[in-house]
């Protein structure tokens, strides 16, 4: 058969795209392109996500250091509490009421890292809120001492805080006096 006939090859012209609705070139035929663009898509979105974990994550790894406005001029700052030690001296009574006129109390130590911390800073033996109540010590805030924190020394009815820990003296002695003000960072 010559050239022009119908029979035998490639079914067709050849060399030509086929053509017909499966072969059409359009926005929507290639897979290939949509299933790149879904992937890219995909991992960015996982990629985001990782991120935002992490950031959270290490925010909660590194302390947030606290605004200085927090506790009042003059105030140390320390476990969200601010102390004030005191320059003068006065009887336990007077040094909580002083301690009142900031919105604040003697001493209330919550935990060991205070506990050293304070014995660390303070110097001259101060008061803290720590007094005898029917042979029992009671803290300022109405708490009972809890006797795993510190054993308290002396046979007074106030305490105060020395350089080996706690001791109990009578309360109208005078003394340096420590306040102590809980901080919210909300």
């Amino acid at each position: 058969m010559g050239r022009g006939g119908g029979g035998g090859g490639r079914g067709g012209r050849s060399g030509s795209p086929e053509r017909g609705p499966a072969s059409r070139k359009g926005l929507f035929s290639n897979i290939w392109l949509w299933r790149g663009v879904a992937g890219v898509l995909t991992a960015a979105v996982i990629l985001i996500l990782c991120i935002q974990f992490v950031n959270r994550s290490s925010a909660r790894d590194f302390p947030v250091c606290p605004l200085l406005e927090l506790c009042p001029s003059g105030w140390l700052y320390f476990q969200k509490k601010c102390y004030y030690l005191s320059e003068g001296e006065a009887n336990w009574n007077s040094s909580q009421s002083l301690c009142s006129l900031h919105n604040a109390s003697l001493l209330v130590i919550e935990n060991h890292q205070e506990l050293s911390f304070l014995m660390k800073i303070t110097k001259q033996d101060p008061w803290i809120g720590l007094c005898k109540r029917n042979e029992e010590f009671f803290w300022v805030n109405g708490k009972a001492l809890d006797n795993k924190l510190f054993e308290v020394k002396g046979s007074g009815n106030c305490a105060y805080l020395e350089s080996k820990g706690v001791s109990a003296s009578g309360c109208y002695l005078t003394r340096k006096w420590v306040c102590s003000l809980n901080v919210s960072l909300a």
